[in-house]
């Protein structure tokens, strides 16, 4: 098992899609799940992890969820949402997007329904709500190449690029110096 690196905005390979898992039990598939979850247990704060968001090469439509009841995290394979319903908004931060200093409220479906497979190949079906619902959601995007601040209004987008700029202004500072 490997920690990976958590890709951080504005990587571009945080735009990549995963690509739809064949054969779930496939030896690469087994330990890039593994590499997944150990990365997971080691990121305090973390509610979740996608295979996209992390530095592999090619990576499969996989992401690994920690739920609330502390129990094995969810693995789900080619995640689908099936339906959605009750609009909420609530609070939102991601590991790929300045996780100490960026949040923003995210409008999102309050209930979905899904549908995966587990690390095993079983197919998977259940209902969420509230915080795991969110979760599944912003997790899901990750899978398709979205962004959880490419949901903002356009307004609130400008603020937080602005506040991103900000973050980022001492780093480049230090590299023209060097």
């Amino acid at each position: 098992m490997a920690i990976l690196q958590i890709l951080q905005y504005p990587d571009l390979r945080l735009r990549r899609k995963g690509y739809r898992v064949g054969n779930v039990k496939a030896a690469k598939i087994q330990k890039t799940i593994e590499d997944i979850l150990e990365t997971l247990r080691n990121v305090e704060h973390c509610a979740g992890l996608a295979a996209t968001q992390l530095d592999i090469k090619d990576p499969p439509n996989i992401t690994v969820i920690n739920t609330a009841d502390n129990n094995e995290p969810l693995c789900l394979i080619n995640l689908q949402i099936i339906s959605a319903d009750s609009d909420v908004i609530n609070d939102e931060g991601c590991m790929s997007v300045y996780p100490h200093d960026i949040h923003a409220k995210v409008k999102r479906a309050g209930k979905v329904k899904v549908k995966a497979l587990d690390r095993h190949g079983n197919e998977i079906e259940f209902e969420a709500k509230d915080r795991l619902a969110q979760c599944l959601q912003h997790e899901h995007d990750h899978l398709q190449g979205i962004l959880y601040i490419d949901r903002l209004e356009k307004s609130e987008r400008l603020l937080l690029d602005k506040r991103i700029a900000e973050l980022t202004a001492p780093a480049k500072k230090i590299q023209n110096i060097l």
